[in-house]
This record gives C-alpha cells, structure tokens and sequence, in this order.
C-alpha cells in the first residue's frame, strides 16, 4: 500500500494536465506544488463487476507504482484509469508498460 503522503486526495482537481492513454490504461498528471508525487488508481465497474477482481487491479498496479517510487520524479500528480484489458496481464508485464510509459513522459528517471 502506499504511504499517506503518495496517496492523491479524492477531493484533489487536475486543473491544466496532460493526459495520455494507452490500451490498457490512461493516465493523467500534472505538477504540484509538493516534494513527493502522488497517485490514485480508478478501476470503472465496466472493467469487472465483481469487487474483488477491481480491487486486484488496483493492488497490482499499485505494487508496481511502490517499486518504481524512488526512480520517478517528485512534485507531480498522477490519476490512472485501468481498462478493461488489464485483468489478463501478469504483474511483470505491468510494471514494465508502466515504466515504458513513465520514462516516454519524461517523469521517471
């Protein structure tokens, strides 16, 4: 799980951000004003209607998020929405289309 500080409020608006998608997911982030970037994962019922299935999702894509922490750069807001396709894919896989994606924007080391 992410620590308090990495977690994106609900509250939180995304004013002036970029967005970018891909077939598994999009994503959409913007600078902040903060020493630490921080994340939230949207997982739509349309993906799966069973709660534990989107929540899985969210985990993984979460735990891929944790490892990669210390590489991306601090200061930035980042709202993933997981597609529907995402349920077949391994962790592996994942995290590596999440780094791909991560270092194509600039925001990861």
């Amino acid at each position: 799980m992410l620590a308090q500080p990495h977690r994106l409020p609900a509250t939180t608006r995304l004013t002036h951000a970029k967005f970018y998608k891909t077939l598994l997911f999009s994503v959409k982030y913007t600078k902040n004003d903060l020493t630490v970037s921080r994340f939230a994962f949207l997982v739509r019922k349309t993906v799966d209607k069973r709660a534990v299935a989107r929540n899985r999702i969210r985990r993984v894509f979460r735990s891929c998020i944790e490892e990669q922490l210390t590489a991306i750069y601090p200061g930035y807001d980042m709202l993933f929405f997981l597609e529907k396709g995402i349920i077949d894919k391994k962790q592996a896989d994942l995290c590596q289309i999440v780094q791909q994606l991560l270092r194509e924007r600039k925001l990861m080391k």
